[in-house]
């Protein structure tokens, strides 16, 4: 999985926005060759409003977290699919966790104990998404401020 950035121009403005992705050998519609192409697993936005430092350590951290599936030749995509499907689960949640207004970065410490962290809250999510789906993003950042005594 990677931090893949997509530009995006809108009459006069550009804009890039942000997601997780993972690349995917797999022959598209109508076509007969195989070719590496991106599933996005999950989206963060606009480049301006993302904390694009935690955004990386982000994407490992839910690389490592994601349900792992058994892959035999030629079923990789089915299994990214379902891999995007329980991480979009979430997505709500790493949105704001990535976002430049909760400046969490400013807050945890470095690496290695920032990526432990990141897993322990990802982890947590994953176990149960109801909660991150129907959770406000105020909501998210009450509790998160709460746990990390931010």
């Amino acid at each position: 999985m990677y931090l893949r950035k997509n530009k995006v121009r809108c009459g006069d403005t550009r804009r890039t926005y942000l997601s997780i992705a993972h690349n995917v050998w797999w022959a598209g519609d109508g076509t007969k060759k195989a070719q590496s192409r991106p599933i996005v697993v999950a989206s963060f936005g606009a480049e301006e409003k993302v904390d694009v430092e935690l955004a990386r350590d982000l994407v490992a951290a839910v690389e490592r977290c994601a349900p792992k599936y058994r892959v035999r030749r030629g079923e990789g995509r089915a299994a990214t699919m379902r891999v995007a499907q329980e991480v979009r689960k979430i997505e709500p949640f790493l949105k704001v966790l990535a976002s430049r207004k909760l400046g969490l970065s400013q807050h945890l410490p470095p690496h290695p104990e920032r990526g432990v962290i990141l897993d322990a809250l990802i982890r947590d999510k994953l176990a149960e998404p109801t909660e991150a789906s129907n959770a406000r993003p105020e909501d998210i950042l009450a509790s998160l401020k709460s746990q990390l005594s931010i």
